[in-house]
């Protein structure tokens, strides 16, 4: 690191630098962060000195309103307008436990960002830490506030509510709940239901939709079709990767219109973009959203939809078609492998193979005792052939140069 590289001091090493303090001799409660390999200067990265952890959080601070708090609850490190919000320059920060928007005791940069508004600087004080008053005291108190509210909520609705569709919004200080049978689909939700009133049924399906896309052929371009619109439809699509319970299933394909829109949206995101900023024609289409045990098909539609020059897809068909093309890859894969080893085994013998490399343990798994043993036999047999064959002499083999 470069000498000064750092020029601006933090408030703790300007203060110990004017009592006479060094880097190398220095309070126990302070230490020089620095690299291992790097030398033990003031001009580093932290702007000098900085507090041990175990002693900087067992201090107490105080609020502008004149709340307690320990260290161990404050927020240090962050640097914002030319501040940096740090213990060592005595602006730790912690989180407003009333959350206030508006205070004007607290820092003017405090009140004017929107993640910060909540956030306000503490100092650190000499006087003795009372539980009474300080931030934990009202934190504890809000919580309980909160759990109150809760169950005056929980009420209001007769019992019909469930933990995970409901939040304490801290703007308005109520308790708010946003049904979205989705993400009951998603935490595979079983059981009693809350908000339903019943037992969700034991049956499982998903919701079923289909896409029609309508795209412009750029492959044709300068041919006698330039300018040709194909048009798909993709039958089958799933909205979960899982099976749900059918009532799920069914409110999902109500209430969930917007959420399928957006799913498909983000697939095609770049025909979409193209389509919108360089003319190349893409639109679609969702129709025939419905929930399913397993997914039905309408052949005399299909026949109807082809007649009028729709290609359809089938999802399930085309999964079956995937799946069966990467097995027959791995048997590819693998006949290959296993004539790779058996011609090793020819020409080396199992006895070349090291006792525990691949090799040797997919001889095991693959080949067996048997086809090995009938592999040695081969290359024995080769290997005989090779001794026993004739060696032509040469006449000029014998003559002096």
């Amino acid at each position: 690191m470069k000498e000064n590289e750092y020029k601006e001091y933090n408030a703790l090493t300007k203060r110990l630098l004017a009592e006479g303090y060094t880097a190398d001799h220095h309070p126990d409660n302070v230490r020089v962060d620095v690299s291992l390999w790097e030398k033990k200067t003031l001009d580093n990265y932290y702007g000098g000195f900085t507090y041990e952890r175990w002693w900087i959080f067992e201090q107490t601070f105080k609020t502008p309103c004149g709340l307690q708090c320990k260290g161990l609850q404050c927020h240090s490190n962050m640097s914002y307008m030319g501040i940096e919000w740090t213990f060592e320059n005595d602006m730790a920060t912690i989180h407003c436990p009333y959350e206030k928007k508006e205070c004007k005791l607290k820092h003017e940069y405090l009140q004017e960002h929107g993640v910060l508004r909540y956030d306000c600087e503490v100092h650190m004080t000499d006087e003795e830490y009372c539980y009474e008053g300080s931030v934990e005291h009202i934190l504890k108190l809000h919580d309980d506030e909160i759990r109150r509210q809760e169950a005056g909520f929980e009420l209001q609705k007769n019992g019909r509510v469930c933990r995970e569709h409901t939040r304490f919004n801290r703007d308005t200080l109520e308790w708010e709940m946003n049904y979205d049978p989705y993400y009951c689909g998603l935490r595979r939700c079983a059981g009693m239901c809350p908000v339903l009133g019943h037992e969700l049924e034991k049956k499982r399906g998903n919701v079923f939709y289909d896409v029609k896309i309508s795209y412009l052929r750029s492959d044709l371009n300068g041919t006698l079709f330039e300018g040709q619109v194909d048009t798909q439809m993709i039958k089958g699509k799933k909205l979960f990767e899982h099976p749900v319970s059918m009532d799920i299933a069914e409110l999902c394909a109500r209430l969930c219109q917007d959420r399928i829109r957006d799913k498909v949206r983000s697939h095609y995101f770049t025909e979409l973009f193209f389509s919108e900023y360089h003319g190349r024609y893409f639109s679609f289409e969702i129709l025939n959203v419905r929930a399913e045990h397993r997914e039905s098909r309408d052949l005399m539609q299909d026949l109807e939809d082809i007649r009028n020059g729709i290609q359809i897809i089938h999802v399930s068909d085309m999964e079956k078609q995937n799946s069966e093309n990467k097995k027959e890859r791995r048997r590819q894969q693998r006949e290959s492998a296993v004539r790779r080893l058996e011609k090793k085994l020819v020409e080396d013998g199992y006895e070349s193979l090291k006792e525990f490399s691949a090799d040797r343990r997919h001889a095991d798994k693959w080949l067996g005792p048997e086809r090995i043993a009938e592999l040695e036999k081969l290359r024995q047999e080769e290997e005989k052939e090779r001794k026993e064959q004739p060696v032509q002499l040469c006449l000029f083999d014998g003559e002096v140069s």
